[in-house]
């Protein structure tokens, strides 16, 4: 009977693991484009220093924030296949 509950337990612990993993720990599939270099399955945040162009190449959407270092709530999505523009001083997230 014990070695049937410990095996539950550990059956649970793993698949709560599982399901805790956010998915922003995977790149996106595809590529960005910003201001005409290209990025290639971006992860993570991105810095958007100027004025830029960004082209979603990806199959997932890219989460714009208006401070740098993708601080606090994301201001814009933009969609797979969609061009945007991004003023300065933001960064995009991916995840």
């Amino acid at each position: 009977m014990r070695r049937i509950g410990s095996i539950l337990g550990t059956l649970t612990v793993a698949g709560a693991l599982a399901v805790a993993v956010p998915c922003s720990a995977f790149a996106a599939n595809g590529f960005l484009v910003v201001n005409g270099v290209r990025i290639d399955n971006p992860k993570g945040c991105i810095e958007i220093p100027t004025l830029s162009t960004v082209f979603n190449l990806t199959d997932i959407p890219v989460k714009v924030h208006n401070v740098p270092g993708c601080a606090g709530g994301f201001v814009q999505l933009i969609p797979p296949g969609q061009a945007v523009q991004v003023p300065g001083t933001h960064s995009l997230f991916m995840g």
